[in-house]
């Protein structure tokens, strides 16, 4: 005979009746669900005829026949969750099925945003590499031609080192404070 696969459900609860239910289910000796279950039933029961019946849970065999290749997921935030996804996609100028993609591999491969120190670090680093990085290159390029710019030359190209430098520094400020404004929330 197949095993019946159930899942889980949830829901939203207070903190206090939370602890509250769970120190009821140790009083009588029982887990959560065992406590919860026969409440369900007897609400589905008292209004039997109320309702569309659920369809068929599939067992286990049924499953395995299941097309695994498909692709086509579809999936969608808890409605007190849906306001902060909105609110993480605009801020970051993304679709919310971008959003909800990133979620997904963020949940699967169990990877959490990044700290605020790391954020910041980064924002360093970043902007001193693209400083460095672009005096380097113009250094190599005249070395490689042969020749040295004279000192008005030379105080042009710092300058125009400098104001590229000035950009880059502010395009990573934008990303970094834009991850920083969208994990800002504890919820999102």
């Amino acid at each position: 005979m197949a095993k019946i696969r159930t899942v889980a459900l949830n829901i939203r609860i207070l903190p206090a009746k939370k602890a509250a239910l769970i120190a009821l289910a140790e009083k009588r000796r029982t887990d959560v669900t065992k406590l919860i279950l026969p409440e369900i039933d007897r609400l589905l029961n008292a209004d039997a005829g109320d309702f569309i019946a659920p369809p068929d849970v599939a067992t286990d065999d049924e499953l395995d026949d299941i097309d695994l290749l498909n692709p086509l997921i579809s999936f969608m935030p808890l409605p007190g969750d849906k306001r902060h996804t909105i609110d993480y996609a605009a801020t970051r100028m993304m679709k919310l099925g971008t959003v909800m993609k990133l979620i997904l591999r963020g949940w699967i491969t169990k990877n959490a945003p990044m700290p605020r120190e790391e954020l910041a670090a980064l924002a360093v680093t970043s902007n001193q590499l693209a400083a460095l990085g672009r005096n380097l290159n113009q250094l190599v390029k005249l070395a490689h031609a042969g020749h040295w710019p004279d000192s008005n030359e030379l105080v042009d190209m710092l300058t125009e080192t400098m104001q590229m430098t000035t950009q880059a520094s502010a395009e990573i400020d934008a990303v970094v404070r834009t991850n920083l404004m969208s994990w800002e929330n504890e919820d999102a």
